[in-house]
């Protein structure tokens, strides 16, 4: 091969010829034929290839366009280039152009300039694609690379470049030049004498403005005079108002008090009227004794149905909370690990105190996760160490009212179809002591707010335990309206008899006189007509009993919800999220096994050894209170009130006051289990705000901003946020959003926080 003294390759060592040298080119490697054209072109080999030329525009019969960059130049000679040939005498050699394919190239030309040609413009050009090389049997073929075309500024009409020739375009950046300088030199003197002439104009007008100033300052000092008796007046009324105003405050608040102590007495003369109308309960009290003997009631459902009087004992053993972990409510996270350790359950610490954390908010828990990640012995293991009861309820796909979850009044059989749902609620309620645990496992097998929206309604009443009804109160009515009338009968009965209270049924029955007394008095034909209305007194009485019209949640139940995401099962809706607390369980594979360990190894060291079960009660969670008011100037609230604002609206996503509130309970809570603020802060993240994403992030946002650059822009905020703190960010809400950004991109710019 032919080479320049330099040792590069001389251009017409590269011509073969023909077909075969064509084809040999172009399977030469891009590199190659890059640092030929650069060295034919004199550009350097370390630097894009860079170029001038005049776009031009030709467009089709078909409506598209085709856009080109013509008369390429050499960028500082201003020399016209030609791509290399194959020929060996050079004769092929063609005038350099670029293809500017679509994109943001052609958006900086204006079309009707680029179709008369008349703009020019400098880009970096890359090689075209290999079958565009074959076609146009042009191994060195360039295009514009995409957004690197600038236009080049216009030449002043004024100039009056005179140019001929036919190189005169690919010479009139060299040949414009003295132009230039003489136009910029004309243009800066002409500046100068209008600099002078304003300079002149400003002294007079300076001249004006002091005159003026001095004017101004003898009539501001009138006008600052009576502005200063009227303000000294406003003082006054002022120091007035706002004595009148803490006078009003403490009015305000005593009445505040009083009104405060009224709604009290209202509140306990409404619970003594409940009381004293209840109706079985005075039948009851009145005729528990004489129901007991004539066999309509059995003795242990009159006593469990009637109030205890004196103290509640717990029959648990154990030790108690105070007495186990005097240091508080921060221990109780090691101990849990440790004796779930035992059972063969690993869970790391900040797992444990999140999930402690929110049992003390009292919040509807939804946790997570694949099948065996964990969710539901987490609930069965926590409910074990602390000496409490654990009920798993299974969710059935065909639930779609709240009868399937709390069950309901059979009007045929005269007796309620109580679930195990409401059976575990009534169990809690005769253990108040006892922490009971109510776990609905595969909660979205079926649409949670279809069996589930009037529980959820019924949770959002912070102040006081919900009461859930269950039926009407008629049927108590008539129940206790038949029982007293067939008392009634049957003492009279006796009375004529001469029967004592005491006498069964079958003592009345045996006794002909008070048996024809009871079928004269009760309209009954014989005997056996009065055992079936006994048996069906006993059953509606029965039904009753054990069932009422309504039920108070229980201060001792925590609700929880296992969730699985996969299509056999439903997505959360709006209502729900907005509601509960989400934690999501990861693939336990995937957990760091050993720093799990060391944790049980150093908690197990700092746990006394014969330390005995323990027996916990709701207390030591704290109790069933309203969310803390909104603080705006806290400094978490205030950045969670920012993302609101500057993110999650616009990208359609509800995050308001209830659930801000909501967030600064979990907040307060955590920090009894030891959490700190910013891990709490990114909890709460993590609970009630990634959950709600799921969105196309190729759809604009509603300010109108594209999505996918609002949610980016939202991981920036968090990265920034929790920068330097002691939070691992790949395991926290910034790690997870990143996740989710990168399942987007490969799912069509879908962004779902349930995508795996």
């Amino acid at each position: 091969m032919r080479k320049h003294q330099n040792g590069k390759p001389h251009p017409e060592s590269l011509a073969a010829g023909g077909n075969h040298a064509l084809k040999e080119a172009i399977e030469r490697s891009p590199s190659d034929l890059l640092k030929e054209l650069r060295f034919v072109w004199d550009l350097p080999e370390d630097k894009p290839i860079r170029v001038i030329g005049r776009v031009w525009l030709k467009a089709l019969a078909d409506g598209r366009e085709l856009w080109f960059l013509d008369d390429i130049e050499h960028p500082e000679k201003g020399v016209g280039l030609h791509y290399p040939t194959l020929s060996m005498d050079n004769k092929d050699a063609v005038v350099a152009s670029a293809f500017v394919p679509p994109g943001p190239s052609r958006r900086v030309i204006d079309p009707q300039v680029a179709a008369s040609g008349g703009q020019w413009a400098v880009a970096e050009l890359e090689l075209s694609p290999v079958a565009e090389r074959q076609k146009q049997r042009n191994p060195w073929l360039m295009n514009v690379r995409s957004a690197t075309l600038r236009p080049l500024s216009e030449i002043p009409v004024d100039w009056h470049v005179a140019v001929t020739g036919p190189e005169s375009a690919r010479r009139i950046s060299t040949l414009a030049r003295g132009e230039i300088e003489n136009y910029l030199r004309k243009l800066v003197l002409d500046e100068d004498e209008e600099l002078a002439r304003r300079l002149v104009e400003n002294d007079r007008a300076l001249d004006n403005l002091v005159a003026a100033r001095r004017q101004a300052e003898v009539e501001a000092a009138a006008v600052q005079a009576q502005v200063d008796a009227e303000l000294s007046l406003h003082h006054q009324r002022r120091d007035e108002a706002e004595r009148s105003v803490i006078e009003v405050q403490s009015q305000l608040r005593v009445e505040q008090e009083r009104l405060a102590a009224y709604q009290r007495t209202v509140e306990q003369e409404k619970q003594t009227m409940e009381i004293a109308y209840r109706r079985l309960e005075e039948l009851l009290s009145e005729k528990g004794d004489r129901l007991v003997a004539l066999g309509l009631a059995d003795a242990e459902d009159v006593a469990v149905l009637l109030p205890h009087l004196g103290a509640m004992e717990d029959a648990r053993e154990g030790i108690s909370f105070d007495d186990a972990l005097p240091g508080g409510f921060a221990q109780l996270a090691p101990l849990l690990q440790c004796r779930m350790a035992q059972q063969g359950l690993l869970y790391s610490q900040p797992q444990l105190r999140d999930f402690l954390a929110l049992l003390r908010t009292r919040d509807l828990v939804v946790l997570a996760g694949d099948s065996g990640s964990g969710k539901t012995s987490l609930v069965r293991a926590t409910a074990k160490v602390i000496g409490g009861a654990c009920t798993i309820i299974p969710v059935k796909p065909n639930w779609t009212g709240p009868e399937d979850l709390l069950g309901y009044f059979n009007p045929i059989q005269r007796s309620y179809q109580a679930t195990p749902f409401l059976l575990a609620l009534q169990a809690a309620a005769r253990n108040p002591l006892v922490p009971h645990f109510i776990c609905l496992d595969e909660m979205n097998l079926a649409r949670v707010e279809h069996y589930f929206s009037d529980f959820l309604s019924l949770l959002e009443n912070r102040s006081k335990a919900p009461q859930i009804p269950l039926y009407t109160a008629d049927e108590e009515r008539h129940v206790v309206v038949e029982q007293g009338i067939f008392l009634e009968v049957e003492a009279e009965a006796r009375r004529r008899s001469g029967l004592g209270d005491g006498a069964t049924l079958e003592e009345v029955l045996r006794d002909d006189r008070a048996n024809a007394e009871l079928h004269r008095l009760g309209g009954f034909a014989d005997n056996e007509s009065v055992l079936l209305h006994h048996g069906r007194l006993r059953r509606s009485l029965a039904a009753q009993m054990r069932m009422p019209t309504s039920i108070i949640l229980p201060e001792n139940v925590w609700i929880f919800g296992a969730v699985n995401m996969d299509d056999t099962t439903h997505q959360l809706s709006p209502k729900v999220l907005d509601r509960v607390q989400v934690v999501r369980f990861r693939n336990p594979m995937l957990a760091d096994w050993d720093a799990i360990e060391a944790e049980v190894q150093a908690a197990h060291q700092s746990l006394p050894s014969d330390l005995a079960e323990l027996r916990m009660t709701p207390e030591d969670f704290g109790v069933r209170s309203d969310y803390p008011a909104f603080d705006r100037h806290d400094e978490k609230v205030a950045f969670l009130s920012h993302l609101s604002r500057e993110y999650l609206d616009p990208l359609g996503v509800e995050f308001g006051l209830r659930a801000i509130r909501q967030s600064q309970g979990y907040m307060i809570a955590a920090e009894a289990a030891g959490i700190d603020p910013d891990e709490a802060l990114d909890n709460v993240i993590k609970h009630k705000i990634l959950p709600k994403i799921a969105f196309d992030t190729a759809r604009p946002a509603g300010s109108g901003r594209p999505r996918r650059e609002l949610i980016d822009e939202l991981r920036t905020e968090l990265t920034r946020r929790f920068e330097g703190t002691s939070l691992d960010l790949e395991a926290s809400c910034v790690g997870d959003l990143g996740r989710m950004i990168r399942l987007a991109d490969g799912n069509n710019g879908i962004l779902n926080y349930w995508l795996r």
